[in-house]
């Protein structure tokens, strides 16, 4: 995917984040990453705390990327800046409040490294309900789907569960 270019200066910009098309490789990449990284360890090749350095390591990253830190990418600085952490707040506190009773959700830092920390967890679930080791990730629709939810929600797109039903 080409970068925009700035027609003054003729430099290219780097990729926004915000854009679904460039999240979706972020989120993509951090898959399978930790796909080999498991194949990794699996094959003795990786220790599990190589494994866990370089999941904190990943969580840090996105957090770094989505919050507009990454000099890699550029950002929407209204929302990845300011409004992200509301947004997931709105449609994942609940899930990070019940996993880390300790996070303090009002703390926007705290918050977005817990959500992109259960975020790289919930990659290890999806290869596993997936059937990731016998099926593969490439077109494997389960994980698809995982992929698509999570750059509709780090990109501020409305999900299924932002839908509710009146009762």
């Amino acid at each position: 995917m080409s970068c925009p270019l700035r027609y003054a200066t003729k430099r290219e910009l780097p990729p926004n984040i915000s854009a679904y098309p460039v999240a979706r490789r972020v989120v993509m990449q951090a898959v399978n990453n930790t796909w080999n990284r498991v194949r990794h360890v699996l094959s003795g090749a990786m220790t599990l705390e190589e494994l866990e350095e370089a999941n904190l390591n990943l969580a840090l990253w996105l957090y770094d990327t989505f919050t507009g830190k990454n000099a890699s990418f550029s950002s929407e600085t209204e929302f990845n800046e300011i409004h992200l952490a509301q947004y997931l707040r709105e449609s994942l506190g609940g899930d990070i409040a019940m996993l880390d009773p300790g996070v303090d959700l009002s703390d926007d830092e705290a918050f977005l490294f817990a959500t992109f920390a259960y975020f790289v967890s919930e990659i290890f679930v999806v290869l596993k309900t997936s059937e990731a080791g016998r099926d593969g990730i490439e077109n494997n629709p389960q994980i698809e789907a995982f992929i698509d939810l999570w750059t509709l929600r780090l990109t501020g797109a409305p999900t299924a569960g932002d839908f509710k039903t009146k009762e």
